[in-house]
């Protein structure tokens, strides 16, 4: 099988459509139309057996027919004469085809055999198609339209590529109402066979395009899109993304806790954040980020923003929507603060963000502002925000020379300066956009989508490789499946995760002699394959402070044992009380499309009442386990709170660091390996792993319940 040419479908010289058509609505003409409108450089057929001519043009009975092979075919018939128009172009050797026929995988059973057939068809001719269920591609560089839109944009091709898994999205966007110069849109479709991982690899190859916008419902193929953003990432293009879905709709149900808490939406922002991509809240927010990007494709060297306004209200509000979205919004320099005094009101101390009408509007003094702003080795932007709607009322003709200013200003090299409207509604004026476009300056539309964008580019940094791998964790992670539960927690402490001791009871005098061997108080467990929560089935005995004690809790866990399990590895194990202590639950479990992630939250009775995790693909290093912990409410905990604490911070994220560590073995054999809880102590007296589940790859479904 050859390779796909996305070179000939996205970039061709000639074009067959196939299903033109005279009718007005019909897709055939609409494509016809758009291609003739550009007018598409390379060589247009179109067939349709009903007709000898179309708008002038020789129309040709079939693919047979035509007078070459052409690159590319748009096939414009209903599915199922359009897999027999694809078998035709692949025998012809054409090497690309667009299908925008519904009935496939989005029409139910016999949708989803016809598309089988579909990419039986493209693997057998080694054919790039795009489709089916879309609206085909607009290329403005090259004057390809082999679109569907009823009315083809005319924007000034431009640095920026739309891939969209939404046909609607598609048509929103392609109008570049904020004229970023966009260069593709790309419709996926069904992504039968090529889908956005592709499209990416192509648009980011291209040297034209130095921005990338997505719209995604689903990562089909998270290996191809890791490989594509790597690419970006290697050619200084930044990748920006709308995921639909942030409300979790759930994984098949599993018994690790972990399995809740890396939810779809969090394991996704994980994948993004390792490979160095942009998640945008909406679109809007995506179109600005894309602005902002195109205009700096490097942020400046330091993260810190200083919004700059003309009015105090305004000021308040941007504060509050910096703090929302993350916007790294510090405090002003005492220095700064003490020369910019002078400028400004006397009863007010100059703060971040900072209202620079002060004493009334002055030309002079607001230049003043922006160049002590600039001079502070902590900031690193300057966003003027401003009221500058399109009708040139208001305050426009302080916001034009506000404008001048910033376009004036010496700006240093590792410094950046950025404009933006307060509201989105009332459009950009066009004066202020020109006075700002040749100074190099973006114009960002909109409060919120301003604030969102400036907090993706100013914080956006190359992510850091992954630790290295050591070897061997495939073949120990698989035979933890196969291990008794006391061989784990030695296995796991071996790895680098410490763990509690623990001791397989073979009786009541055994599990005495093992309590005193610990020391007491002890804990008396029933460990068994077929129920891997132990507290509802009265199998976890507590505090057991003397060997009375410890033999009555043996006999009414082995009773519990043999009430409900049935599994050949049931036993009853003996472990040292672990008393005190933040409760972590620590979780490497296996997603079925992203690979394996590590999990880590406030663990214990906690993992269901606050329903919060950090995830991040494995492996981590301590450093990211420290962030990942960082961003839950276990941070403040672990600092000390109320005199207990500060807890072993650092041991805890070695451990966490240790278990992702074994991911390389995951997929072989094991859903999930999970720690609830790894109890951090005291700092200087380390963290310690007391319960254990570690759940086969595949089991019979297991209704989530509480430990």
């Amino acid at each position: 099988m050859t390779t796909p040419d996305l070179e000939k479908l996205l970039r061709p010289r000639s074009i067959a459509l196939v299903g033109a058509s005279a009718r007005e609505h019909a897709a055939g003409r609409r494509v016809l139309r758009n291609l003739r409108s550009g007018p598409f450089p390379g060589r247009l057929y179109p067939v349709n057996p009903r007709y000898e001519s179309l708008d002038g043009m020789r129309c040709y009975p079939s693919l047979a027919s035509l007078p070459e092979t052409v690159d590319a075919a748009f096939i414009a018939v209903p599915a199922e004469e359009a897999l027999a128009v694809l078998e035709q172009a692949g025998g012809l050797g054409i090497p690309a085809a667009l299908m925008n026929a519904t009935g496939f995988a989005d029409a139910g059973a016999d949708g989803r055999a016809r598309q089988e057939r579909l990419v039986a068809i493209a693997a057998r001719y080694g054919m790039a198609v795009c489709g089916p269920n879309n609206s085909g591609y607009i290329n403005l560089w090259d004057s390809a339209y082999p679109s569907t839109y009823y009315a083809m944009p005319r924007p000034e091709p431009g640095p920026v590529a739309v891939i969209t898994q939404s046909g609607s999205v598609g048509i929103a966007l392609s109008q570049d109402d904020r004229r970023l110069g966009l260069g593709y849109i790309i419709t996926t479709g069904n992504e039968a066979v090529l889908g956005v991982a592709d499209y990416l690899r192509f648009v980011v190859g291209d040297d034209r395009i130095r921005v990338v916008m997505i719209f995604l419902e689903v990562i089909r193929d998270s290996r191809g899109f890791a490989a594509a953003a790597a690419a970006a990432r290697r050619r200084g293009k930044t990748v920006i993304v709308v995921k639909v879905g942030s409300s979790d709709s759930g994984r098949a149900a599993v018994s690790a806790h972990s399995g809740a808490l890396a939810g779809e939406d969090r394991v996704c922002n994980a994948f993004l954040r390792r490979h160095g991509i942009v998640r945008a809240a909406d679109l809007d927010e995506m179109v600005e980020t894309a602005a902002l990007f195109s205009a700096f494709p490097t942020p400046a060297a330091v993260p810190h923003v200083v919004p700059v306004t003309l009015s105090g209200g305004e000021a308040g509000l941007i504060a509050d929507l910096g703090a929302e979205a993350g916007l790294s919004l510090p405090p002003l320099a005492a220095d700064t603060a003490m020369r910019l005094q002078p400028l400004l009101s006397p009863f007010f101390l100059p703060r971040n963000p900072l209202d620079a009408m002060g004493l009334g509007w002055d030309r002079t003094r607001f230049g003043q502002v922006l160049s002590i702003l600039l001079d502070d080795p902590q900031v690193g932007t300057v966003a003027m925000a401003a009221d500058a709607s399109a009708s040139g009322l208001g305050d426009a003709l302080l916001v034009g020379e506000a404008a001048e200013c910033c376009a004036g200003v010496s700006v240093p090299a590792d410094k950046r300066i950025v404009f933006f409207t307060n509201t989105a509604a009332g459009g950009v004026n066009p004066q202020v956009a020109a006075t700002l476009a040749a100074a190099g300056i973006p114009m960002l539309c909109g409060m919120r989508a301003a604030i969102g964008a400036l907090r993706h580019w100013s914080q956006h940094r190359p992510p850091a490789p992954p630790p290295g791998e050591a070897g061997g964790e495939a073949s120990f992670v698989a035979g933890l499946a196969g291990m008794a539960e006391g061989e784990r927690f030695a296995a796991l402490s071996g790895a680098g995760v410490p763990m509690v001791r623990v001791h397989e009871a073979r009786g009541e005098d055994d599990a005495v002699a093992a309590a005193e061997s610990f020391g007491y108080p002890v804990v008396v467990k029933g460990s068994a394959a077929d129920l891997p929560h132990k507290s509802e089935h009265e199998l976890v005995r507590l505090g057991l402070a003397d060997s009375a004690a410890v033999r009555e809790a043996y006999r009414a866990v082995a009773a519990a044992l043999r009430r409900h399990s049935r599994s050949a590895d049931a036993a009853v194990i003996v472990q040292p009380m672990i008393a005190g202590g933040v409760e972590l639950i620590v979780g490497l479990r296996n997603d079925p499309s992203f690979g394996p992630v590590i999990v880590a939250g406030l663990g214990g009775i906690l993992t269901e009442i606050l329903d919060e995790a950090s995830v991040r693909l494995a492996p981590v290093d301590a450093a990211e386990a420290r962030d990942m912990l960082a961003e839950t409410r276990a941070a403040a905990i672990l600092a000390g709170v109320r005199g207990r604490g500060p807890f072993d911070l650092d041991v805890a994220a070695e451990a966490i660091a240790a278990l992702s560590r074994l991911h390389a073995g995951m997929g072989q054999a094991l859903a999930a390996v999970e720690i609830n809880p790894l109890i951090v102590r005291e700092r200087g007296r380390g963290a310690v792993g007391v319960d254990l589940l570690v759940e086969p790859l595949s089991r019979p479904d297991t209704k989530q319940e509480d430990r």
